[in-house]
């Protein structure tokens, strides 16, 4: 048993550093990615106390938060943007929960590209959407805010 916990946490060591998209983003709030491969990713979320919206339940937004973050990671490219989503809640998560996601670009050689996204706990599939995903050769915005005292 302490043989497999070792390797899963040695496979999300190796996820984290291959990882390109999402650097900076806050794992606690999204979840923890356990493998990477081409086009495919998996993350674990744990819901902290903080997104509890009403009676121990977990607001949808964080659980959709941790879905697009999978997604993303499945494509690992630079400069990927998510432009739109069809997503299903098909139960709701409680603090205690662990949700695994389970990410897989479809169409992936592409400038636009889909991602099927699954979530489960236990056994039973609680989350499914679709991201719809664009790639751009550079970054998208580079935004120049002039300064107050540049404007006289």
């Amino acid at each position: 048993m302490d043989e497999q916990i070792a390797e899963t946490e040695q496979n999300a060591t190796n996820a984290a550093q291959e990882r390109i998209v999402c650097n900076k983003i806050d794992t606690s709030l999204c979840g923890e990615l356990t493998s990477l491969s081409k086009n495919s990713a998996q993350s674990v979320f744990i819901p902290k106390e903080s997104m509890i919206s009403d009676e121990n339940m977990i607001h949808n937004g964080f659980v959709f938060n941790a879905a697009s973050y999978a997604a993303l990671c499945a494509i690992n490219r630079k400069n990927s943007i998510i432009i739109g989503s069809e997503v299903k809640f098909f139960a709701p998560i409680e603090l205690g929960h662990e949700i695994i996601f389970q990410a897989n670009a479809i169409q992936s050689e592409s400038k636009k590209t889909e991602v099927k996204v699954e979530g489960f706990l236990l056994d039973i599939k609680i989350f499914d959407g679709t991201f719809y995903v664009v790639i751009f050769d550079k970054k998208l915005f580079k935004l120049r805010l002039k300064d107050k005292n540049q404007d006289a």
